[in-house]
């Protein structure tokens, strides 16, 4: 072997590989409608982006997150699928970074989120009042980023409960739940930018802003549910690699275990 030759790295490719064909065929499971835009479907499979950050680590947990979905927008082609393929490769990242105990960089990443979204035409300026809606700027703004907000200020709490044995699993799903917030945050951060409402989708800004309050509380169940299902999977998922020879060394999972978080 040449100098340097490092076989840990040639299975990391190779697993994110395996990652990306997974996540892929994931994204195929059926989706949950959009409320106000029926023709377009939140994805289930997307849910479990957080564990293969676990697994595989930021980085190439989020590229086999990234490739997965760019393959999944291209057939068949879809526009918004292509616009919200960051989403949840950041979700992976996310997640991967809680893991390893850095709270710093999500809530950094949430924060901007959400504040780049304050100057976003249907939320900006957050005092103005619609008529026709009913509802001021800022309501429209903390319908839509409630649960954003919420993840945000869970971060220093989930990394508290997941390293003590009688809430850790607690601690699990709040990670996997800020996980899936992070991807949620910045697709309603996208979707508020008006060449993909007004340009793709020929909305105007009161109807955006109507989509965006139609029904939050829908929606923060279902994310709730997403999470749920995510840690459900993770739990025998992490626990059967971590008792492989070998493997875990390898994979990023094994920083669960020095974590005594599992």
């Amino acid at each position: 072997m040449g100098k340097g030759f490092r076989p840990g790295g040639v299975y990391l490719v190779a697993f994110a590989g395996i990652g990306a064909a997974l996540y892929y065929l994931l994204l195929w499971l059926p989706g949950i409608p959009v409320i106000g835009l029926p023709t377009l479907k939140m994805e289930i499979g997307a849910s479990l982006a957080p564990l293969l950050g676990i697994i595989l680590g930021p980085y190439t947990g989020a590229l086999a997150v990234l490739i997965g979905n760019i393959a999944k927008s291209l057939y068949p082609p879809n526009l918004l699928g292509m616009l919200m393929i960051p989403c949840a490769p950041l979700s992976a990242f996310a997640t991967a970074m809680l893991i390893r105990r850095n709270r710093w960089i999500p809530a950094l990443i949430l924060a901007v989120i959400l504040i780049v979204s304050l100057f976003l035409p249907p939320f900006y300026p957050l005092t103005d009042y619609d008529p026709k809606l009913g509802v001021y700027v800022w309501q429209v703004y903390l319908l839509t980023f409630f649960d954003k907000i919420a993840a945000l200020l869970l971060i220093p709490i989930a990394l508290d409960l997941v390293t003590m044995p009688r809430s850790k699993y607690i601690g699990l799903y709040m990670l996997m739940f800020i996980g899936r917030e992070v991807d949620k945050a910045l697709g309603c951060m996208i979707f508020a930018l008006p060449p993909v409402y007004s340009g793709l989708f020929g909305l105007s800004l009161r109807k955006t802003r109507s989509l965006f309050i139609v029904s939050p509380l829908f929606y923060f169940i279902e994310y709730l549910f997403e999470a749920l299902i995510a840690m459900l999977i993770a739990i025998p998922v992490i626990k059967a690699l971590l008792k492989v020879p070998g493997l875990s060394e390898i994979l990023h999972v094994k920083v669960v275990r020095d974590q005594k978080i599992l």
